[in-house]
């Protein structure tokens, strides 16, 4: 099942935003392991050359007629089937196709707790798992008495959405109107978000992406990703690091908390993908994501340990117990490359920033003509992908700032 990320308060226009670069090297693994078919709402696109007549096209919200397509694209194949998204809108119905065919996955149930922020608070908070306090809101006046009894300064989410969108911090009662707004008005393409808004305390302290490899309740993680934020008081995820861990003096007790959070929401099966805030007392649960993480983590946790996420995803779908040995300890670090104003893409050239030494990917990813505004206005408004590997999170970060500095890009004025 395909996999899209675009949303805001006004979506990009022109040349859609280019999405198979985020989803690529998913599908290839995955190809170059297993007989792979495909069921989306759209025609194939790029994907063809890794499913080529095998795919339906369907009404993936629809989970019957979801899975009578999978049960047809199975039928008359040798060995044992699997179910596998990575789309955040397909959670449920991939999750529900599995369990009415016998396949290996997630519960619905469980893809359900993951989806709904505030059921993962619930759960959590009932758990006794660190997380944050919170209070589900419906109007303005319930958003300042919430943001008045957690303290300032407060997060606003969207219950149900996905990929920080919608998502503001709020230091005092007009940041919180307008962040209020923000929430109710995001939107997420495939998905309807439940009513109201979460109200959430603010938790201090750098944030961290925890990518586990779930099987029959036991948790094992597979990376961990530093993530870079920016366009404060939005949360614009602009780049991620993966760099060595284990020896960390937080490793055991995020070990310890994201197991328990898994426990908490009844995750059984599966690639998951927890964020975790390590806060002066300890970490805690941001969220936890029923599926493998975006923005190249699992590509950058395979640059960095020679695990690939993708392919325990589909090892765990299979039913099999995936390989999560690593052949090496380096670090891999995607930085996401921004206009500097809103504008239409009119050039980009990522020639120079593709020889630099360190950088192993330099991907393209607005087209010419596509429309990007900055955040609040828009959401993931991105030129480019850069990925580079070194020894240290320095290396990485000298070879990025060359190669940022290397990308050669146009843009014309807004109408």
């Amino acid at each position: 099942m395909r996999t899209g990320r675009s949303a805001g308060t006004r979506p990009a226009r022109g040349d859609r935003l280019r999405q198979s670069p985020y989803r690529e090297y998913a599908l290839r693994t995955v190809a170059g392991r297993v007989r792979t078919a495909l069921v989306q709402g759209t025609a194939v696109d790029w994907q063809r050359r890794y499913v080529a007549d095998r795919f339906r096209v369907t009404d993936t919200s629809d989970a019957a007629a979801t899975t009578r397509a999978v049960a047809a694209l199975l039928a008359g194949n040798r060995g044992p089937g699997a179910v596998l998204t990575w789309d955040e809108t397909l959670l449920e119905t991939a999750a529900e196709v599995a369990r009415r065919l016998g396949l290996p996955h997630m519960s619905p149930e469980a893809a359900h707790r993951c989806r709904d922020k505030l059921a993962t608070r619930r759960l959590l908070g009932a758990a006794q798992v660190p997380s944050a306090g919170f209070r589900h809101v419906g109007t303005h006046a319930e958003a300042l008495a919430a943001a008045e009894a957690l303290g300032w300064p407060v997060v606003v989410k969207p219950r149900a959405l996905a990929g920080s969108i919608g998502v503001a911090r709020a230091d005092d009662p007009g940041q919180l109107a307008r962040a209020y707004d923000q929430a109710l008005g995001a939107s997420f393409p495939g998905i309807r978000g439940p009513a109201g808004a979460i109200v959430e305390e603010y938790l201090p302290g750098p944030e961290i992406s925890v990518d586990c490899a779930v099987s029959d309740g036991a948790v094992r993680i597979v990376n961990v990703a530093h993530k870079r934020l920016g366009f404060a008081p939005h949360f614009e995820e602009v780049g991620h690091l993966v760099a060595p861990w284990r020896d960390e003096p937080w490793a055991d007790e995020v070990r310890s908390v994201v197991t328990d959070a898994h426990t908490a929401l009844g995750i059984r099966t599966g690639l998951t993908h927890t964020e975790i805030r390590r806060t002066p007392t300890g970490p805690r649960v941001v969220e936890v994501n029923g599926r493998l993480g975006g923005d190249f983590i699992p590509l950058l946790g395979t640059l960095a340990t020679g695990v690939d996420p993708v392919a325990a995803a589909a090892d765990l779908a299979l039913g099999r117990a995936p390989d999560l040995t690593p052949v090496r300890d380096r670090c891999a670090e995607v930085r996401f490359v921004y206009p500097e104003r809103d504008g239409t893409v009119r050039s980009l050239d990522l020639t120079a920033a593709a020889a630099v030494p360190g950088i192993v990917e330099a991907v393209p990813l607005a087209a010419p003509g596509t429309e990007l505004l900055l955040p609040p206005r828009g959401i993931v408004p991105r030129l480019a992908a850069l990925v580079a590997v070194g020894d240290t999170p320095e290396e990485c970060a000298a070879a990025l700032d060359r190669a940022q500095r290397s990308v050669r890009h146009s843009l014309a004025p807004l109408l």
